[in-house]
């Protein structure tokens, strides 16, 4: 598992010293369709594969001063 997370979003309240993630732990989903779970005939509830980093998301990202 990995203990050095790097991450630039300098506008979340996990961002840290050096581009680190100070989260205890990280919540990644798939964001394509709204989320990542399909709605379609015969694949419900099951998630769909992202095929590249941009259909990602955080689900950790809290903004700052919340």
């Amino acid at each position: 598992m990995a203990s050095d997370v790097k991450c630039s979003v300098s506008s979340c309240n996990y961002w840290g010293k050096g581009n680190r993630c100070e989260a205890e732990s990280i919540h990644v989903v798939n964001s394509v369709g709204g989320g990542g779970v399909s709605m379609e005939a015969g694949t419900m509830g099951r998630q769909e594969q992202a095929g590249t980093s941009a259909e990602t998301a955080c689900r950790t990202f809290k903004p700052k001063g919340l």
